[in-house]
Order: C-alpha cells, then structure tokens, then sequence
C-alpha cells in the first residue's frame, strides 16, 4: 500500500498565500467561503442594526441664579438645577399660564410664556426667561436672562426686572422710565432712554429714538436710529471680582495640633 505524503506548510508561507489570494480578489484560502449568496450593493443586513447617519449633540443653554447672578452653562436635558456657587436649586423647566385672571408664585429656571389673555393680578414670577404678551396688575415679575415683549402686552416697568429686553415685531414701546439692562434686541420701535452694559442692536424692521447710553451699537440696513449718543466700551462694566469665602469653622471634634518646641531635649540622668 503507498505511503501517503504529507505537505507541510510553515506559518510565514501561509501568511504570503493569504495576502496574495486577497489582492487577487480570491479570498482568504486558509478559510472556507461563507454558503450566503451576495447581496446586492445597498442593502442593509437587519442584524447588524440601524446605523446612526448624523448625531445630535445636547442644547447648550445659559442659566443665571436668582440668587447670587451666577451665570452657569447647562447642557442637554436637566429637571433639577444646583448653582455651583450659592447651592440654590431650581427646577429647569417651561411654563404657559392659562388665560384669565392670575396670581400665585413661581420660580423655574426655563421659560414662563404669558399669553394675551392672561392678566396678572399678583404674585410674583421669577424666570431665566420670560414672553409677556398679557398685562401686568400687580405682579412681580423678574426675567433673570432676557424679557421679550409681544405685540399686546401691557407691561408694568416699576414692578418689571431684567436683564436683556427683546422687544417684538408691531410692538410701539415707550416706557415712562429709562430702560437699565445688558442688551437691547428691537424687532419693533421704541422711543425713551436706554442705560446698557452691553449693546443695542437694530433689527430691519426695528427703530430707536431717544438717548443711548452703551458699550457697542448694531444697526442691520432698513433699522431706523434717532438719538443721543454716548457709545463706548468704557461704559461696560468691570468684570465682578470673585467674592473672597469665609474661614472654615473649626471642628470642635478634632484636637488642636500641639505645638512643638525647638529646644533640646534635657541630658539624661546615668
């Protein structure tokens, strides 16, 4: 009977037959072929699962305390907020009050919307921002961020805080004391004084008249512009020092460290 021979194949020849199968489009020769048929360019295999084409990176927004003023960056879905500074904690979320007569107290570091059907009868609001297109009738309101003002609002300036003010298109604003805040955004017209640490910018369809006082000035083309001025950066404010922390509190627990004296010792005694 003859002997069978037996062909032996070290690993580094295996490897060279290997490389040259694949560049020659004949696969891998040290491994079978796989029995499923080739699928047409295209077509997604449903156990590999959905591919994700474009992430959505989270919403970056600013938060301001209403305690202290710290400015802080939140990103992406948050219900509870604690500022960094004063601890104070808020819930971070939207609200649109009802029509009809309101008052109550309410205090989110989201949005409050405060249609034209609403009238606001007391209480006090306090928001990172806040849409007013009712009235105000003795309701403390405070937009910690920016206020926008709707066409139909009613607006009380002794009772209203801000500190960016947005005013709308069609709205014709002329309040009865000088506006004091950050920034100043007309979509509509507004005739009075204006005292800004930051800018006033015009829109197209915005216009101003009146005095200015500010630390930068934008007009877009077609924004109408009529006042005093006294535009430059020197009117911004100086950055707030970081205000110094108390001393920690000693422990009454814990044993003050026993002082240590630079003396020698005595001489021992034989």
């Amino acid at each position: 009977m003859a002997s069978k021979k037996t062909k032996v194949v070290d690993g580094f020849t295996a490897i060279r037959a290997a490389q040259e199968a694949a560049r020659h489009g004949r696969g891998d020769p040290l491994r079978p072929q796989s029995e499923t048929p080739n699928k047409p360019p295209g077509t997604a295999d449903p156990k590999s699962g959905a591919r994700i084409g474009r992430s959505v990176m989270p919403t970056k927004r600013e938060v301001i305390c209403p305690e202290c003023d710290t400015i802080s960056s939140v990103v992406g879905k948050v219900e509870l907020w604690v500022c960094t500074h004063c601890r104070h904690r808020m819930k971070l979320q939207d609200l649109e009050l009802p029509d009809g007569e309101w008052s109550d107290e309410i205090e989110v570091g989201g949005t409050v919307i405060i249609p034209s059907g609403t009238k606001l009868m007391g209480g006090k609001i306090t928001a990172n921002n806040v849409v007013l297109q009712g009235e105000m009738a003795g309701v403390e309101l405070r937009a910690c961020n920016k206020l926008t003002i709707g066409a139909h609002a009613k607006p009380d300036w002794v009772r209203l805080k801000m500190l960016d003010l947005e005013v709308g298109v069609g709205v014709n604003l002329t309040p009865g004391k000088p506006i004091e805040g950050r920034n100043l955004l007309l979509h509509g017209k507004f005739a009075g004084n204006a005292v800004l640490s930051g800018r006033l910018h015009i829109y197209a369809d915005g216009d101003f008249s009146g005095q200015l006082r500010a630390a930068g000035l934008e007009v877009e083309e077609g924004g109408g512009f009529r006042a005093q001025l006294d535009v430059k950066p020197e009117n911004a404010p100086p950055p707030p020092k970081p205000k110094a922390r108390a001393p920690a509190k000693p422990n009454p627990k814990l044993r003050p460290p026993v002082p240590r004296s630079n003396k020698p010792p005595p001489p021992q005694k034989k």
